[in-house]
Parts: C-alpha cells; structure tokens; sequence
C-alpha cells in the first residue's frame, strides 16, 4: 500500500507544511516518514531550508525517504538513537492511532525533544459525521485508508484525543481542521468545479461544526511544563521590573 500527497491546500499535508515553516525551527523529526512526503513538500518549498530527520521502520519505505531527509533510521522509535534534546520540532503524521501504545512513544520522543519543543500531531476524528452514521447503522467498516483504517489500533475525538496528549505530559496550544479528501477519490479531470464546491462546502461545515465535520484534527502541543516555566520566568522579569521601578525612585527623590 503507498500514501499519495495530499496536494489540495487544506489537506494535512499541506497544512503540516505550512505549520512547521510558520515556526521556522529546526531541526524536524518526522516520525513515520514513510516514503519522505513532508520531507519532499518541505524541499519544494521556497524558503530557508529546514534541516530534517525522520524515522521509518518499513526498510523499503524508509529507502524510498532518504532523499529528503539528513538521516532517515529505518526502526521504530523505541530503538532509533535518537539524539538527546535535540529536536525544537516533532511531526507525528497520521502515526500515532497505528501504534499500540501512543503514550509511550510520545514519551520516547520527549526525551528527544528540546524543553520548548513543539509537536505536531495529526489524527482521524472518529466522531466525524460519516463514522457516526456508519454507527448507527451498526456497521464498523475496515478499509484501505481513512478513518476506518484496517490497521488503526485507536480512534480519537478532539477530546480524548487531547486527553491522550496530556497523559504524555504535552499541552495542545493549538488546533486546525482537515476536510475529506475527495481529491484522492474524485475522477481525474471530471467536474472540476464542482469539487471545488465540494471542498468549499466542507469548510463551511467544518467552521460551523468543527466536531461533527473535521476528518482530522491537527493539534499542535507542547511540554506542559514549558507553560509553567515560561510563566516562571515572566512573573521573575516583572519582579525584576518592580525592584528597579523602587531603585530609581529612591535615588530620585
């Protein structure tokens, strides 16, 4: 089986892409590269290059992203040797629900991050309109892709899948919203015009109704003690502030 590039601007490929040239760090670990998609669509983009690792365990797969990447380790995370502190940015892509125990591996991969970093998650949203439905009608469907995947070992809403985040000690700062990609099953050359309603009327939807709507959520997380240290360091400045405010008036007066 190959995952196709997702080309269409809302798509979380593309999304992803544009969220880690936003925060302009480096380096990336992109874990689960498979064939070196993000890798790929971060070359292509104009800009200061973005020095990139990623992880694979599928040798065949991580052959195929070597290009892209500065090193590609073709292991699962648990046995990669992986650099201590070294990553501002982690990209956990469509990854996480394939593995049977997320939290472990986001624990894994904070050893490997840098205290400030920023992780990049991306999952299916099972309470998504179409999964409800198939519900109702008592169906449980396996499919090739998509949220039903047949080798998804978890399914996530917006909230448990924030609540997984956090028992791995990471706070979600951020979030967005992927629709279907009907590009991937629309027939090539036909109707044009009516997909880009179509994609249009999803983002109608999704703003509306994001939990009902969104195929996928994209979450943006940090280390939740980061928060604190920040807050740490910003209420030390305001002392420091408040002490020199009282020094130049006593010298004043």
């Amino acid at each position: 089986m190959r995952y196709d590039t997702h080309r269409h601007p809302a798509s979380s490929h593309q999304r992803i892409v544009r969220i880690v040239r936003s925060l302009g760090r480096g380096p990336v670990l992109d874990v689960g590269c498979a064939h070196g998609t993000l890798g790929a669509l971060l070359g292509a983009r104009r800009g200061p290059a973005i020095p990139i690792d990623g992880i694979e365990p599928d040798p065949t797969w991580a052959d195929e992203a070597r290009p892209y990447y500065r090193t590609v380790w073709p292991a699962r995370v648990e046995e990669a040797p992986l650099p201590a502190g070294a990553y501002p940015v982690i990209v956990c892509a469509d990854v996480l629900e394939h593995l049977p125990d997320p939290v472990g591996t986001l624990g894994a991969l904070r050893r490997a991050a840098t205290p400030d970093a920023r992780f990049i998650v991306s999952v299916p949203n099972v309470a998504h309109l179409s999964a409800r439905l198939l519900l109702l009608a008592g169906r449980w469907p396996k499919m090739e892709r998509g949220i039903f995947d047949r080798t998804h070992l978890h399914f996530w809403t917006l909230d448990t899948a924030t609540a997984m985040l956090a028992e791995a000690g990471l706070r979600v700062v951020r979030r967005e919203t992927t629709p279907v990609p009907l590009e991937q099953v629309w027939p090539e050359g036909r109707a044009a015009l009516l997909l880009r309603l179509a994609m249009r009327a999803q983002g109608i939807a999704i703003r509306l109704l994001p939990r009902l709507f969104a195929f996928q959520w994209i979450l943006v997380a940090e280390p939740a003690d980061a928060g604190a240290t920040a807050a740490r360091s910003e209420e030390h400045t305001s002392e420091l502030q408040s002490l020199a405010y009282l020094v130049c008036r006593l010298l004043l007066e």
